[in-house]
């Protein structure tokens, strides 16, 4: 009787104890899941801190950038240009004077040529930084102007259908960003994708301004090239700048779009 009761008492503790092990076993498992679980957060964290001071770094870069380009076109235009303008004048002045030979003319020809080159190369890069037509007539005009200048090259057709007037365009700043990343694209068909055609679509409705862009060339790897290239990146900061949502899509052999859509505010 007396060992009937000792081997019942003991399955009791061996239960018990066997209870409590897997109890212990149990809060360490959940422990052991809630450390894990807040170290993972903790490393998320991190890396969204850490990608989104790249992104405010990135966005600072581009405002100085178009700061440096605007400061730099206006030295072009109004330092260099006017001062060769001068000089080209002065050097006509010289070739009327009495003291002119068939000598001095040959050398006149070489250095008004050359004169003349500068100063176009000056109005050209100065125009690239800080295109005059979008600060006189707007976006639109802009964009058709920077069209007609790819389709000289004939490297690509372009089409570009609007249904804008410049009283409907918003903000400058807003335009000099889509004019840019206008730029920034269309650039980036001329040199990698061996395109054929080029459509590019500004229209606006009550609630929403789009620009549509795409192009029929080779494609690329979206997710690594944005990775790895920057170009891709300013496009992507310069939408968030001015509010939009943008959406890019390609793969090799399909060719690019890409669709910005903005509040239109007007």
């Amino acid at each position: 009787m007396e060992s009937n009761t000792f081997s019942s008492q003991l399955l009791l503790f061996s239960g018990i104890g066997i209870l409590i092990m897997m109890a212990l076993g149990l809060l360490a498992l959940m422990l052991s899941n809630r450390v894990q679980k807040r170290l993972l957060k903790e490393q998320m964290d991190k890396q969204a801190l850490e990608l989104s001071h790249q992104e405010e770094l990135l966005i600072h870069n581009i405002k100085i950038q178009e700061e440096e380009r605007q400061r730099i076109a206006a030295q072009l235009h109004d330092d260099i240009g006017s001062k060769l303008g001068v000089l080209h004048l002065t050097l006509h002045r010289l070739r009327k004077s009495d003291h002119a030979s068939e000598q001095f003319a040959e050398v006149f020809e070489e250095i008004s040529g050359l004169i003349g080159n500068t100063l176009e190369t000056t109005r050209r890069i100065s125009h690239e930084l800080l295109p005059p037509t979008l600060e006189g007539f707007g976006l639109v005009e802009a964009i058709n102007e920077f069209c007609d200048t790819v389709r000289r090259t004939g490297a690509v057709e372009v089409s570009f259908e609007h249904n804008f007037s410049k009283s409907d365009l918003p903000e400058s700043d807003t335009e000099l960003h889509l004019f840019r990343i206008l730029q920034e694209l269309l650039n980036n068909t001329l040199k990698y994708a061996a395109a054929r055609n080029v459509m590019i679509s500004l229209m606006q409705d009550e609630a929403t301004i789009k620009l549509s862009y795409s192009d029929d060339g080779s494609g690329f790897d979206l997710e690594n090239t944005i990775s790895r290239g920057l170009g891709l990146r300013n496009i992507i900061n310069r939408a968030r700048m001015i509010g939009g949502e943008l959406q890019l899509s390609s793969a090799p052999n399909m060719g690019f779009q890409a669709k910005l859509v903005l509040v239109n505010k007007a």
